[in-house]
């Protein structure tokens, strides 16, 4: 199992278009892939359950990757969370 913390900007929080971006990205990985705010937990595949995160400007994302391909999912999807907004990265 892998972990990254990225702190989200000011300016900007995580929108439907993000969303929908990192369920894409998702999908392409067998791992078990979750996005995590606060106490509240997201399957990362489903763009709709990452909307229901809230993620505000500030907010914290945890990206958690478990599998076979997990390395390979962790950085995709940070790769696109990077591409959305300048933001903060803690790996755990």
């Amino acid at each position: 199992m892998l972990t990254k913390i990225i702190w989200l900007s000011e300016k900007v929080g995580f929108h439907a278009r993000s969303a929908g971006q990192v369920a894409a990205a998702a999908r392409k990985y067998r791992s078990m892939i979750t996005l995590q705010s606060d106490e509240w937990m997201a399957d990362a595949k489903s763009a709709l359950s990452v909307m229901r995160l809230g993620f505000p400007p500030g907010g914290r994302v945890d990206i958690i990757t478990d599998g076979a391909d997990e390395a390979e999912a962790l950085e995709a999807l940070e790769q696109i969370v990077q591409s959305v907004e300048p933001v903060q990265i803690y790996s755990e």
